[in-house]
């Protein structure tokens, strides 16, 4: 894990210029979170890698479906620069692109098939382990369509992509992402997931945790308990001001429950922030600081 304190000597942290208090060298090697960006917004954390790295944050996440615009070339430097850096990629979000249905009479399996297994060949070059399948345009049931059909394709389309990692020997997990209602008309809370996961059943399925998601839904944190040893990521925004970058730990009462839940499960994996902002260099270092925060490693 890389250490927070890592910043340029004479030169004065992003975090210190908003009045942010960064984590010290000794609770950051001992906390058990790794913190990291989610593309989101119009904000890149690939592309702003080395900011990432100097802020103090540990990954970038970008999004699977912008890595898949690149171009062979494009790829291929981009992964050159993500090895390079300090920090690394080690998860990808938004897997499938809104017109590659899963769900649904107009399924392209071929189609489907070929998209993901490259996918998944050029999260493993990057060196994802965590990929999100949100994608509620891919998901979402078109109208009067099957609800017990939908849940059976998505066992299949879960079933068929961790196969092909099994099959690879690729070193990432499928994590499924809940969503609200206003994006999605079906896995719309943890519990919802988690019941997709049991009825896969398979090791490479598993789930990540949105506090955005799970606090629109009303859903209680203590489905962390219930869960724990399916949750392979966590998102997290500010759902108070419209899914936005956290500023300080006391700006919202749905945090401690939350975080006092991660730690009663003694959850040691990775958060990354996904959230609008209307000035990344300064919300993205004052966020992290705020989540050192909340987990109490300040």
């Amino acid at each position: 894990m890389e250490n927070f304190s890592s910043i340029k000597q004479g030169a004065q942290s992003p975090a210190a210029a908003i009045g942010a208090v960064p984590l010290t060298a000794d609770a950051q090697a001992s906390h058990p979170l790794r913190f990291g960006v989610a593309q989101f917004d119009r904000y890149d954390p690939l592309a702003e890698i080395d900011e990432l790295a100097e802020w103090g944050f540990d990954y970038a996440e970008p999004a699977g479906v912008k890595i898949m615009q690149l171009s062979a070339s494009e790829f291929s430097a981009t992964v050159e620069r993500a090895r390079d850096c300090r920090i690394h990629v080690e998860a990808m979000c938004t897997l499938l692109p809104a017109d590659l249905k899963v769900v649904g009479p107009a399924v392209d399996l071929a189609r489907l098939r070929d998209y993901v297994g490259r996918a998944l060949a050029r999260a493993e070059a990057l060196g994802a382990r965590t990929i999100m399948f949100g994608s509620p345009g891919s998901r979402n049931l078109p109208n009067g369509f099957s609800r017990d059909r939908a849940w059976a394709q998505l066992q299949e389309f879960l079933r068929w992509t961790g196969d092909e990692i099994v099959r690879n020997k690729y070193g990432s997990v499928i994590a499924i992402e809940p969503l609200r209602k206003a994006e999605s008309n079906i896995i719309n809370s943890v519990a919802e997931a988690y019941q997709l996961v049991l009825q896969t059943n398979h090791s490479k399925i598993q789930i990540v945790v949105d506090f955005f998601h799970l606090v629109e839904e009303g859903e209680d944190p203590k489905i962390l308990l219930k869960v724990k040893d399916h949750i392979a990521h966590l998102h997290f925004a500010n759902p108070r001001g419209g899914r936005v970058f956290p500023r300080q730990a006391s700006e919202n009462p749905d945090y401690a429950p939350f975080f006092a839940n991660l730690r009663a499960i003694g959850y040691r994996g990775r958060l990354s922030l996904e959230a609008h902002t209307s000035d990344f260099h300064a919300d993205a270092p004052r966020a992290l600081a705020a989540l050192g925060q909340m987990a109490g490693l300040r």
